[in-house]
């Protein structure tokens, strides 16, 4: 038995995933179980994930968890995993090595300084489809130039600005794998690793959120707090309960169109009073966008911001 077949599946499949396809095929040839291990299906989905990207995964996140509709041919290429990875990974290989290289980082570094253009109109708009034209350009992209890191930063971007943050980390890694020295992506991932952070506390802290709703803990304080200031007890914070709210949380008045649009915006009663669902509405958004926000609001309303408990009065 040579010293190859005495390598356990982790090493093998690290072994493949760093050479050349003639060297694996080479390899394969040393023995019938080194050429079991190394023509496995997995290992060369694995590899074609490696050297091209994980573009099947990325389609099914945009397209499962997104909402958002991508160009109509992307789902021709990355509907469907293909069942022979091997062949697969053949054609790609011979598509990415006939291109034209220098041509191809041209044209993507025109289409990735177009997509930094939508993105900041998206943010001015609020245009989602504008979303789903840059994503599908992205991948475009990256079908045939795999080595591009900006393109998955922004499609990490979109699903950041969508807050998947979860998911907006597996291309932030893949583009971190690609390109190392891409400083965007690092910044992205550690902002995207605070809020997450924020959001599930450590090992000390109570959870902000249950998936994208209040987590209990957070929806019983905020319940508690919205009690405190509705005096009359009417479910709704009239305009003197949800000026002195916001006076004790931010210490400062706000003016009374602003009053006025937190009950419309949020929820109110028939008298446009912010109700306690609204309320609660309204501490939702704050969480998604800023969770350390909303620990320190608590805090103010004598809440201690790590485990949401009420603290002892001195």
């Amino acid at each position: 038995m040579s010293r190859l077949e005495n390598l356990n599946s982790v090493i093998r499949e690290n072994l493949a995933l760093s050479l050349e396809p003639r060297d694996l095929v080479e390899l394969a040839m040393t023995s019938k179980q080194m050429c079991n291990s190394v023509m496995d299906n997995d290992i060369w989905k694995s590899k074609t994930s490696n050297d091209f990207g994980n573009l099947f995964e990325i389609y099914e996140i945009f397209t499962q968890s997104t909402g958002l509709e991508l160009a109509p041919d992307l789902a021709t290429k990355f509907g469907k995993e293909p069942t022979n990875w091997k062949e697969y990974y053949a054609q790609k290989n011979a598509t990415v090595d006939s291109a034209d290289d220098e041509a191809l980082m041209v044209q993507a570094e025109k289409e990735f300084s177009e997509a930094q253009s939508f993105l900041k109109s998206f943010q001015n708009d609020g245009n989602v489809s504008v979303l789903s034209r840059v994503a599908s350009k992205m991948m475009w992209i990256l079908d045939v130039f795999p080595t591009h890191a900006g393109c998955y930063y922004i499609l990490g971007f979109i699903l950041f600005v969508l807050n998947r943050l979860d998911e907006a980390l597996i291309p932030l890694r893949t583009g971190r794998a690609v390109d190392p020295e891409f400083e965007p992506i690092a910044e992205l991932q550690e902002e995207i690793q605070r809020i997450l952070k924020g959001y599930k506390g450590s090992q000390d802290e109570a959870p902000l959120l249950e998936q994208d709703t209040l987590s209990r803990e957070l929806k019983e304080v905020l319940e508690e707090i919205f009690q405190n200031f509705d005096k009359d007890q009417d479910g709704a914070l009239r305009p003197e309960e949800l000026d002195q709210f916001i006076f004790t949380t931010n210490g400062s008045h706000p003016p009374q169109p602003f009053l006025r649009q937190m009950g419309q915006r949020f929820g109110s009663n028939s008298r446009g009073w912010l109700t306690r669902d609204g309320f609660l509405a309204f501490y939702l958004e704050q969480t998604l966008d800023d969770p350390l926000e909303t620990r320190n609001d608590l805090g103010v309303h004598g809440y201690d911001p790590q485990t949401l408990k009420k603290r002892m009065e001195e």
